[in-house]
């Protein structure tokens, strides 16, 4: 156990040492396997170590796009807990703001109506929001609701503000808080689409997430999409108590 500590250590060091002479602030690390064969180690000691290294805030990891030297222009974002995005950016000492936001009418997409056991094509909420950090656009998102939610009939129009949250609309329209939201994220390549709205060029890395969010009965209340770029915010996922 003395050894492996001991390992550990000395390519932290080393680690540290390469990041500090050899990278700025933002820029890709190679990967695992190009680290591992420069120290002359394992994989699994590299991963090791970059997670210590990213516990410590020196590197930030973003799974399926790779691990950065820390920017403190990027944000970070935890996605661990139900809270408006809004307040995220703001708690990260950023400025959130909202580029862009349409409400509209339209056909139920496929996933979404199979989530909210809605038929194809039921006309739903269509929520489409530009999120800017800064005055970057940074996140953009589609969310889908019911035009009604056990009777009651919804007007998301006041979510075209910044003021108001989607959590928040839903706990004062239907009378039901998301006490639980989850989340399925991939990493993609930008899109015209992605393009259009998030001003990156064509196949720039970005995260996109597929998230629903639930009343504390377990019942589905929207159903929406998430594309991030990763180099303004850095999502962060936490587990254990």
């Amino acid at each position: 156990m003395a050894r492996r500590e001991t390992t550990l250590q000395a390519v932290q060091a080393k680690l540290r040492e390469l990041i500090s002479k050899e990278f700025r602030p933002g820029e890709k690390l190679p990967n695992e396997r190009d680290l591992a064969e420069q120290m002359e180690v394992s994989r699994a000691t590299v991963r090791e170590v970059l997670g210590q290294l990213a516990a410590e805030g020196v590197v930030t990891r973003t799974w399926g796009v790779g691990t950065f030297v820390h920017d403190p222009d990027r944000v970070p974002v935890s996605i661990s807990d139900v809270a408006a995005l809004r307040d995220r950016i703001t708690a990260a000492g950023h400025r959130a703001t909202l580029c862009d936001a349409t409400v509209a009418r339209t056909p139920c997409p496929a996933d979404c109506a199979e989530v909210l056991g809605l038929a194809a094509d039921t006309t739903v909420w269509r929520v489409d929001r530009l999120f800017a950090v800064d005055e970057v656009p940074a996140a953009w998102i589609r969310d889908h609701l019911p035009l009604a939610v056990d009777g009651r009939e919804l007007d998301p129009s006041g979510l075209m503000s910044i003021e108001l949250d989607m959590f928040e609309f839903l706990a004062s329209a239907t009378g039901m808080p998301v006490r639980r939201a989850e989340i399925e994220l991939a990493a993609v390549l930008a899109d015209e689409e992605a393009v259009a709205r998030l001003g990156v060029p064509a196949g720039h890395p970005l995260i996109n997430g597929t998230q629903i969010g639930y009343s504390p009965q377990g019942v589905p209340l929207f159903h929406g999409h998430i594309t991030v770029r990763t180099d303004v915010l850095t999502l962060r996922i936490s587990r254990g108590g």
